[in-house]
């Protein structure tokens, strides 16, 4: 694969207006190399100041204990329209199961 050598890397223009700490879009910048020499690899992505400034790291247990409740897609409000949502929950009766071969299954 032939890339353009001269054309300047527009990833942190881009991502600048959605992300507030530029730490953060450096380091995305410097793991989106595409060329493997030159990017960041596991040590210096973990190294990066991104890591070093505040906030700093704490204790889950207290960071969890903030969150009153729950942050799981599955419990959100839903996005879609009432009548879209409420027929997808709708379960098929017994012998719409039956006819159509319904199987509930988990993966």
């Amino acid at each position: 694969m032939e890339l353009p050598q001269q054309q300047k890397r527009k990833v942190k223009d881009r991502l600048k207006p959605y992300m507030k700490n530029a730490y953060a879009c450096d380091l995305l910048d410097k793991l989106l190399v595409l060329d493997p020499s030159k990017r960041a690899d596991a040590d210096t992505a973990l190294n990066h100041d991104f890591f070093w400034t505040d906030p700093m790291p704490c204790d889950l247990g207290k960071m969890l204990a903030q969150h009153l409740q729950s942050m799981f897609e599955f419990l959100a409000p839903p996005r879609r329209s009432r009548t879209h949502h409420t027929m997808a929950n709708q379960r098929p009766t017994t012998s719409a199961m039956q006819d159509s071969g319904y199987q509930d299954r988990v993966f």
